[in-house]
């Protein structure tokens, strides 16, 4: 079992070799890792508030974590990983993000045991590469811009605004609906619905683009399934729902759900990631 090529496993102690162990109990990190399964599976337990939570990792699977994110790795016998180290600026969305698969991360990973890093200088283009295609991910496809007031500043970087109506937002943080929806428009230059959809869209796609199917997706940031977030899409792009789908006028073989592409694009040269 192979980990950390990147990355010291002690706090201050350089490692120039691989090291092999099962896992680790719960800590945390003052810079952003990735972890990458080479091959067989991966535990990690995610700690936060009071709460555990488990995401399991096959091989060639990712999970992105933020500086300071409490998590446990346990490891099947004969599994492969790596953990590097991220840039400071790389940081995840809500703490963590799983990414099912990624060919450009699984080939810098094969690239980093290939040449199996000793310092710092040998590490940091490896580093930069990771750090290219996960900020990548991170791009908006619908603009929203950054507000000055601090309470629109703490509703539009909580999770929770995208699950719960205006009213139930607007008791939170002692204010009127009416009050709060004014407050919000004259900072977003948009209604709290509007913003509330751009903000789901922007969150689906990234996932989706890291290769989250679509009805996962969607449910993540709040509609029922796929079928809100692609109507969504529709209102948002102008495009039609065939003209989202990687196959206009052919119905999926299984009766799923087309997929959902970016609004920047005239015309879906590239849809991503269907069911």
């Amino acid at each position: 079992m192979r980990h950390d090529l990147l990355r010291s496993t002690e706090p201050g102690h350089a490692t120039e070799r691989p090291v092999v162990l099962d896992g680790h109990d719960f800590h945390s990190h003052d810079y952003p890792l990735l972890i990458h399964v080479v091959s067989g599976s991966v535990e990690v337990g995610i700690r936060r508030g009071g709460a555990v939570e488990h995401v399991s990792l096959s091989a060639e699977s990712n999970l992105w974590m933020a500086a300071g994110l409490s998590h446990s790795v346990t490891m099947r016998r004969e599994s492969i990983m790596l953990g590097p180290r991220l840039s400071p600026e790389t940081e995840p969305p809500n703490g963590y993000l799983h990414l099912p698969r990624s060919p450009a991360i699984r080939e810098t990973a094969l690239l980093v045991l290939a040449a199996s890093p000793a310092d710092e200088s040998e590490r940091l283009p490896f580093r930069r590469a990771f750090d290219a295609v996960l900020q990548a991910l991170l791009v908006d496809d619908f603009y929203i811009p950054e507000p000055d007031h601090r309470t629109v500043a703490a509703i539009v970087d909580d999770p929770v605004s995208l699950l719960v109506p205006l009213k139930e937002l607007a008791t939170r943080h002692a204010m009127s609906p009416r009050h709060l929806e004014r407050l919000l428009k004259d900072e977003l230059s948009f209604s709290f619905l509007a913003w509330r959809t751009r903000k789901r869209l922007n969150l689906a796609l990234r996932r989706i683009r890291a290769g989250t199917s679509v009805p996962a997706a969607a449910r993540t940031v709040g509609y029922a399934g796929a079928d809100g977030l692609i109507k969504a899409a529709s209102r948002m792009t102008g495009l039609s729902r065939a003209e989202l789908s990687p196959t206009p006028r052919k119905p999926s073989a299984h009766g799923g759900t087309p997929p959902v592409t970016s609004h920047r694009e005239s015309r879906p040269s590239r849809p991503l990631p269907g069911r």
